[in-house]
């Protein structure tokens, strides 16, 4: 396989990236530089379209297979601590999953690579100490806290287990004399290393640690259910300290601070958790845990083969790194702004950078046959998520012990951000999500001769409203979801500023997530009580760990969509395509210029997505939730194909919205029009499918002409 990653997702010209890639083929590779103009692979369609462009690091570079090491672990360097003699090390652990195959707890690493271990698996749990291996027979039950204590005394190993619920007895394991190994290197956590090869590691343990002690003496006899006395502490590791981090920091008097790898997760319950305390921040004590998975994954950690310093002079726009061996190819795609002192567009088009990592790698459940003979006749992207679990899965899918991933990083190949990648397939279109169907707005624009620079998500985060400042226009893509608090202020004060904003997609600005400077290029999400969702966050656990913020929807944070861009995310449905129908309101005359060239009263029944314009997940009006009153509804969708249903948050047990009536109501997408203060506006779209439209008919259509309309009055 060829594939590669780069260390960030956009720079402007004069900066550089860093390109990491992994080959597993024997002769070199090729590297090359693209501009991305289309990405879909349908013959009927705009086709994919990228271009060669000049570029120092253009050339050969030897093929290097790199690993992806998913599973998260923790390292604690012992610092020449002797342990081996009259010690006692205790921790708490809650299973998650339970299987024949052992999952480490904690295995102590010898100076001569020896270790002890204590493992799990469905038989109960397993003693392994300088190659010798003692096991008891224990039904552990999922969900249930542990308490385990682990001594050492005159070489021998005795180990015993207690429920934390009833403080009784649960099992226990004493060695014979051992020829007992000087010293430990260090502690690794949930994990033990693979034979032969440190820094790797295996046999992950999947359910949460808490409260690691080391304790002088012989502590076995009871649960430590309070407070442990101060002399006996050599080192206490609470997980309830610096949590937006990877530390693991000892509070005990060896002061021996480890890491946390691959972002397992933080700001969870633990045995103490009372249920009186909904955010972390309030009780430390009670989130002082860590929840480590077997696939976690935040860096694939691979080396950099070259480096692009991106030209002062290169145009704004979509390029990618284009990697060729034998028969593979790969293109990273990533975005380039305009050099810091280059004088802007007018136009600006924001890449939804934040909602890409959400769905990267998510492998949709439907790679069947059916895929497989599309992408072969279409010859698309080769790669799919589910034939390559080993770069991590989406915010959409679940660990293996049953939980919701929370994060998501950039440091990986991202397999659905590909030029000919392609989600679904659709029987009338292309079947594009995410990145390559925003690429259609790319197309329309190098149809139409409309000069744009390229703005994201992350530039947003990083850089505030200024990321915006001197455009006329900014256009998002097709699905803005996921967002910051940064992000939304930065679009808000851009509007407020007396920029106009066209709102391509549907069911924009919904997911409120957090990013971290300890992790940079990875988001975390907590999805709430409710909202249109494939998981639910836990009891108690709804508040960010990166930022402490609550998280879930930005409706229940007080902001809905609707008070930024005048519609919000109303029904979803299957991936097909309907039409709008224009309104009354449209024929106003203030309107004729954005309908100038239009006659038609059916707009968008057709397209490249789903087969229409408005479909899939639609956005709509709503004066409750903070459509401005000057609002004007230009057109709405009419019968949706398949079964659409209103979004989870929109019912209750009120009467109203249990009637058959309402809830048909609810099922539309509203193409709609907010005008400003100061003669700017903002034009919003209602739908997912809008921007598939645009190339039909070689960019000459209703869709592409109100588009076009939109973008001229900015111009």
């Amino acid at each position: 396989m060829l594939i590669g990653y780069t260390n960030r997702l956009s720079a402007h010209a004069g900066e550089n990236i860093e390109v990491k890639v992994s080959s597993d083929f024997c002769s070199d590779y090729t590297a090359d530089l693209v501009r991305i103009f289309s990405a879909d692979p349908n013959p009927d369609g705009p086709g994919v379209d990228v271009r060669p462009v000049p570029a120092v690091f253009e050339g050969t570079y030897r093929s290097v297979a790199k690993p992806s090491r998913p599973g998260s672990y923790g390292i604690i360097p012992l610092g020449g601590a002797d342990i081996t003699a009259d010690a006692t090390f205790s921790v708490r652990f809650q299973p998650r999953l339970l299987r024949v195959s052992p999952q480490v707890l904690f295995s102590f690493i010898g100076l001569s690579g020896g270790a002890v271990s204590i493992s799990i698996q469905t038989s109960g749990l397993k003693l392994e100490a300088f190659g010798e291996t003692s096991a008891i027979s224990f039904a552990l039950e999922i969900g249930r806290w542990y308490e385990l204590r682990f001594a050492i005394a005159e070489h021998a190993l005795h180990l015993v287990g207690y429920s934390v619920e009833t403080g009784l007895r649960s099992f226990e394991i004493r060695t014979r004399p051992l020829r007992m190994q000087a010293g430990f290197t260090y502690l690794v956590l949930a994990a033990t290393p693979q034979p032969g090869d440190p820094l790797s590691f295996t046999s992950f343990f999947n359910g949460r640690l808490e409260a690691p002690m080391l304790l002088r003496g012989q502590v076995v006899d009871r649960l430590l259910d309070g407070p442990v006395p101060v002399e006996d502490i050599l080192a206490f590791w609470d997980f309830g300290i610096d949590i937006p981090t990877s530390h693991l920091r000892d509070t005990g008097p060896l002061r021996l601070d480890g890491t946390l790898h691959n972002l397992p997760a933080r700001a969870v319950r633990g045995s103490r958790w009372s249920g009186e305390e909904m955010c972390w921040k309030h009780a430390l004590d009670e989130y002082a845990a860590v929840h480590f998975h077997e696939d976690d994954l935040y860096d694939c950690g691979w080396e950099t083969d070259f480096c692009f310093d991106i030209p002062h002079d290169l145009p704004s726009g979509v390029y990618g790194i284009r990697l060729r061996c034998e028969n593979a190819e790969d293109i990273i795609p990533f975005f380039v702004r305009p050099a810091r002192d280059a004088t802007k567009a007018k136009v600006a088009v924001l890449f939804s950078t934040f909602t890409y990592l959400a769905y990267a790698n998510h492998p949709r459940g439907n790679f069947d046959d059916a895929y497989v003979e599309r992408r072969d006749a279409w010859r698309a992207y080769p790669h799919h998520p589910e034939e390559h679990p080993e770069f991590g899965r989406s915010l959409y899918d679940y660990h293996p012990d049953g939980g919701g991933i929370q994060f998501s990083s950039l440091l990986r190949p991202q397999l659905s951000m590909r030029p000919g990648y392609f989600a679904y397939p659709d029987a009338r279109g292309s079947g594009l999500r995410i990145f390559p169907a925003d690429m259609h707005l790319v197309a329309w624009c190098a149809a139409k001769d409309i000069v744009f620079d390229v703005v994201t998500d992350h530039d947003l985060e990083a850089e505030g409203s200024s990321a915006l400042e001197d455009y006329a226009l900014v256009l998002t893509v097709t699905h803005p979801e996921y967002h910051t608090a940064r992000t939304l202020d930065a679009i808000g004060s851009f509007v407020e500023a007396g920029g106009s904003l066209g709102y391509l997609g549907g069911n924009g600005f919904y997911w409120r997530i957090a990013t971290s400077e300890a992790f940079p290029g990875a988001i975390e999400i907590r999805r709430g009580e409710t909202g249109a969702r494939e998981w639910e966050a836990e009891p108690g656990e709804c508040f960010h760990a990166f930022d402490g913020r609550y998280g879930g929807l930005w409706l229940k944070n007080d902001r809905p969509p609707q008070r930024l861009v005048g519609v919000g995310m109303s029904a979803h449905g299957p991936f097909t395509g309907s039409y709008y129908r224009r309104t009354k309101a449209s024929y106003d005359p203030s309107f004729a210029w954005l309908f100038d060239g239009i006659d038609d009263e059916i707009i968008g029944d057709f397209g490249f997505s789903g087969g229409g314009a408005a479909g899939f997940e639609v956005d709509i009006v709503d004066a409750s939730l903070g459509t401005p009153p000057e609002a004007v509804v230009l057109a709405s969708s009419e019968k949706f194909l398949g079964d659409y249903y209103v979004v989870p948050e929109r019912l209750n047990w009120g009467a109203e919205v249990n009637m058959p009536a309402w809830q048909v109501a609810q099922i539309r997408a509203d193409l709609s029009y907010v005008p400003k203060a100061q003669g700017n506006f903002v034009f919003s779209a209602g739908s997912i499918l809008f921007c598939g439209s645009l190339p039909m008919n070689d960019f000459n259509n209703n869709i592409s002409k109100l588009l076009e309309n939109v973008v001229r009055r900015c111009l």
